[in-house]
């Protein structure tokens, strides 16, 4: 009689059948209503195969806040994960299996960190001391026969390693580096010009640019090729989030690289597809 009244109490209450999970977050943008969550991939549940488990049949995960915050729609802080992020958490309803709790993140490197290659930086704007360091640095990202043929490519790798390191995932990577580069060719300042830097700025916009260099700690030069990366990862996270938001749902280079394109860039016509897809390229032929 005891055994048959656990297995009903399993079935009807929360916690009583505990399943641990980890998957991927595929969407961070929810639709009205679903504030808060994500929709995840979760391994050994949803087959990695998108024409067997679509999208659009995951489920969104709630995420666990610290109790600190306000605990409801339109009060306090809400989730930061983004897509491609890998997670943690329980299923509160046990072997159905329909309403993931997200409890934390787990860090993954996509793309090899500087100390994992003993790469030495320089502090300077060119990121590499010299020459030499150079072909030595980036040979673990490259073919053993692969030479730096121009300052484009250098800048394109260090574009890509950069939004890399800060969480992207290489689709959406490229598609904001392939937009700076098709918008001003890495042309860091023009002196006669009302529009200048990587992302082909406005006077306001480089003027935010002056303020966020001097806000650095320590300050950072405004017109330095790391110090701009740096603004351009700023604004898509803050005033530029609506193209941050966009470029994330896209799963395709060129789908992604139309967004900042439109969104961030500002230039609907730009056509930056070829220079982003190029970016990706160079990476998956590593």
């Amino acid at each position: 009689m005891k055994q048959i009244r656990r297995k009903i109490l399993q079935q009807e209450f929360y916690g009583d059948d505990t399943r641990w999970f980890v998957g991927v977050v595929v969407n961070s943008v929810p639709p009205d209503g679903l504030e808060g969550k994500v929709k995840v991939r979760i391994y050994g549940v949803h087959n990695e195969q998108t024409n067997f488990v679509p999208e659009s049949d995951l489920p969104w995960a709630s995420v666990l806040i610290p109790s600190t915050e306000g605990g409801v729609s339109g009060i306090g802080k809400i989730p930061q994960l983004l897509p491609g992020a890998q997670v943690f958490g329980v299923f509160v309803d046990g072997v159905s299996s329909q309403s993931p709790l997200i409890l934390g993140s787990i860090p993954r490197d996509e793309y090899p960190s500087n100390t994992q290659k003993n790469i030495i930086y320089s502090s300077e704007e060119n990121y590499f001391i010299n020459q030499t360091t150079l072909t030595n640095a980036v040979s673990f990202e490259m073919k053993d026969n692969f030479e730096i043929k121009s300052t484009n490519q250098l800048r394109r790798h260090q574009g890509m390693k950069f939004f890399i390191d800060n969480g992207y995932s290489l689709v959406h990577a490229a598609a904001i580096v392939g937009n700076l580069e098709k918008a001003s060719n890495y042309l860091l300042y023009e002196a006669n010009s009302e529009k200048w830097g990587i992302a082909k700025w406005d006077k306001l916009r480089i003027a935010n640019l002056q303020l966020f260099c001097n806000s650095l700690q320590p300050p950072e030069n405004y017109i330095s090729y790391s110090a701009q990366l740096k603004f351009v990862l700023y604004e898509l996270r803050n005033e530029y989030s609506k193209a941050n938001r966009k470029m994330l749902q896209k799963i395709k280079v060129d789908d992604a690289a139309d967004v900042i394109s439109e969104y961030y860039i500002g230039n609907i016509n730009l056509n930056a597809k070829l220079n982003a897809q190029n970016a990706y390229d160079e990476v998956i032929a590593l």
